[in-house]
């Protein structure tokens, strides 16, 4: 068994006691053990006084571990703390799981032969979590589900630490109504909670709303969002549930989504076999006289293409939601 983490490290490293695993707190991702050290001073220039301590505790750590062979949680578990819980693309036809859905579209094309076939006859999108990230990412499936009842058990835990619950066999004989009790006490921290969050809801509205002049950045001041949107009667929870992707009674929504992935893909696939620079500077261009100095490419983060596709995905399931029916149609009949 692994030793706590020391109080004074508490703020830095969080350990999985059930993995024998360290969790970087800041990156929220897993850091070998023989690794550990060169990471804080590097990437959080982590004070050398910590690090001294951080070393003491390493030298009786009783795991080793890197990405390749750490073990990993069985899919369908609960989410590991601390961890993100990430959307991921899982193969049909094999265990294969990425986060890219371009990744994923060269994997079907090589793997399994499927070219040109609808995202939905390839994979299916699932919770994932990995304890390293970027291209050391070794993906289980996760039950989000399930972490309410593993969250509802550490609070039974704690409490019977704390002396609040005691033997049910030595002072109640009727163990169902302790249960009942303890439902109880904790249906109402639920609804604590909840005002709470309504609570501090209308308070972050009302700050929006009011926001000091020195607390606004030089682009808020020129945009005037805050004075916009204050001012605004829409619902913007009422918005934002317009942006939803389809349900399944929205079969005809659902099949223009899949229309703008093909089209997105093709238009991927067209860029990736032009290498002719000059057809990629016209295409930067903003104007029709001349041709950019720098050719079109792709942003440098390959998940920024799934994040604004699937912006512009929202932007399409609020339009045709919210568009009158009548200018869906116009003379041509398209």
């Amino acid at each position: 068994m692994a030793q706590p983490i020391p109080e004074a490290l508490a703020h830095l490293v969080r350990l999985n006691v059930e993995f024998g695993v360290l969790i970087c707190i800041q990156c929220k991702f897993a850091v070998a053990p023989t690794a550990i050290l060169r990471h804080f001073n590097d990437r959080h220039k982590t004070p050398i006084d910590l690090r001294k301590q951080l070393g003491e505790y390493i030298r009786g750590f009783p795991f080793q571990y890197d990405y390749t062979n750490i073990r990993l949680p069985g899919n369908g578990t609960a989410p590991q703390p601390i961890i993100p819980v990430l959307d991921g693309h899982l193969c049909q036809d094999c265990p294969y799981i990425t986060q890219n859905r371009k990744v994923f579209r060269q994997h079907s094309n090589k793997s399994h032969g499927k070219q040109r076939v609808p995202d939905e006859e390839l994979y299916r999108i699932v919770q994932i979590q990995s304890w390293f990230d970027d291209r050391r990412a070794r993906y289980w499936i996760v039950d989000p589900s399930k972490q309410d009842e593993q969250e509802r058990q550490a609070r039974r835990a704690r409490t019977r630490d704390v002396g609040e619950e005691t033997d049910d066999s030595d002072h109640d004989p009727n163990p169902s109504d302790d249960e009942s009790t303890q439902d109880d006490v904790e249906d109402q921290i639920v609804q604590d909670i909840e005002k709470w969050k309504g609570e501090a809801q209308e308070r972050r509205l009302r700050m929006l709303k009011e926001v000091p002049v020195v607390e606004m950045d030089s682009w808020l001041r020129f945009t005037k969002w805050n004075e916009v949107l204050s001012q605004s009667k829409h619902d913007l929870v009422q918005t934002f549930h317009y942006t939803r992707m389809p349900d399944p009674d929205e079969p005809q929504l659902g099949r223009l989504l899949r229309a703008w992935n093909r089209i997105l893909e093709r238009c991927l696939n067209t860029l990736e076999a032009t290498d002719h620079k000059d057809a990629l500077k016209w295409w930067a261009s903003p104007k029709n006289e001349a041709a950019d100095q720098r050719p079109f490419e792709l942003p440098q983060n390959s998940k920024s293409v799934d994040k604004y596709s699937e912006i512009f995905a929202c932007f399409i399931c609020y339009m045709m939601r919210t568009a009158p029916v009548a200018n869906h149609t116009d003379e041509t009949g398209m």
